[in-house]
């Protein structure tokens, strides 16, 4: 009943969709099951259209940009999927850089820059749309997209429109009053701000930004980023071990004479006290922050991962969706 009222619909309004879509095929690290109908809106108004007739009519339905911070089980099949990734039109308008929710930012990021835009430097390396990134408060190195915030356009599950500025947000480090779900609405358009600047200057420092990325973190092939939050904040690592690792660093650069002694006997106790073993193929050897997906015993390891980090790092908070 639901897919014929929908589809009847979607066919009205000429929205284009396909049934029966293979998500594995879809997403950034090629995970999910079936979506029963994949809806791919081509403008910001036909985006509005879709979500104010979903929420209409009571259709519960998952929105999914670039997917690149979006985890979906492969048993999992969603009856709905909307996908923003056609909505990428961008545009400066009276002095301010309106965008639709599908724009990717590192793309938005690099024209801002040859163009001499302030702001967008730190943003090279952000994979996500503009829609996700607002919803997340996507950041690189303490700057976050919320700084540049203007207003956004949403549309509410009441079904009603609402221009949201940065203070209803309610931002904190990566963290919005849409990715808590106090608020339930869909992100259409935003509005960033336009500060000019040295495109030079801004140029070198992405440059910087992006290889200083490259050091910490992975590419962005078969992740999603950062997998929980930042675990090597002051507190977070359980106090036992950080005890035993400050201990066992005083005997490395005591007996160790490597440059990276200290990290390697870091990493090898890491290792012994907690079974890190069954799942350090999946684990980033740049930052334990960083699970790969590089097979699909990944599926079977990210769970054990969740547990290592919650017992080794005292945290399990996920930066990254999860669709189960």
């Amino acid at each position: 009943m639901i897919k014929e009222l929908l589809t009847k619909y979607l066919d009205t309004q000429k929205i284009q969709y396909e049934t029966h879509v293979d998500l594995k095929k879809r997403t950034w690290i090629h995970r999910g099951g079936i979506a029963g109908i994949y809806i791919s809106p081509a403008s910001a108004d036909e985006l509005e259209t879709i979500v104010s007739f979903l929420y209409s009519e009571d259709i519960s339905f998952l929105l999914i940009g670039h997917t690149s911070n979006l985890y979906i089980l492969n048993e999992c099949n969603i009856p709905v999927v909307v996908s923003t990734a056609k909505c990428r039109y961008f545009q400066i308008e009276d002095g301010q850089l309106f965008c639709e929710a599908g724009v990717g930012v590192i793309n938005l990021s690099k024209q801002m820059i040859k163009q001499g835009i302030k702001g967008f430097e730190y943003l090279t390396g952000l994979p996500g749309t503009i829609g996700a990134a607002l919803v997340n408060n996507s950041s690189c190195r303490e700057n976050s997209i919320s700084e540049l915030l203007v207003s956004a356009r949403v549309v509410l599950k009441d079904g009603s429109i609402k221009i949201f500025l940065p203070e209803d947000f309610k931002y904190e480090f990566r963290n919005s009053v849409f990715k808590k779900h106090e608020v339930e609405g869909t992100i259409i358009s935003a509005v960033l701000k336009v500060t000019l600047g040295d495109a030079a200057k801004m140029q070198q420092m992405a440059e910087e930004n992006d290889q200083d990325r490259a050091r910490r973190l992975e590419g962005h092939t078969k992740n999603l980023g950062c997998t929980v939050n930042r675990c090597f904040i002051n507190g977070r690592m359980a106090l036992w071990l950080r005890i035993v690792l400050f201990v066992n660093g005083l005997f490395a650069r005591l007996f160790i004479k490597t440059e990276d002694g200290r990290s390697n006997q870091r990493k090898n106790l890491i290792c012994t006290l907690t079974g890190y073993k069954s799942i350090s193929p999946y684990v980033s050897p740049k930052n334990p922050i960083i699970f790969s997906w590089i097979d699909e015993g990944a599926d079977t390891a990210f769970p054990l991962y969740l547990e290592f980090m919650r017992k080794v790092y005292k945290t399990d908070k996920t930066e990254i969706e999860i669709i189960r």
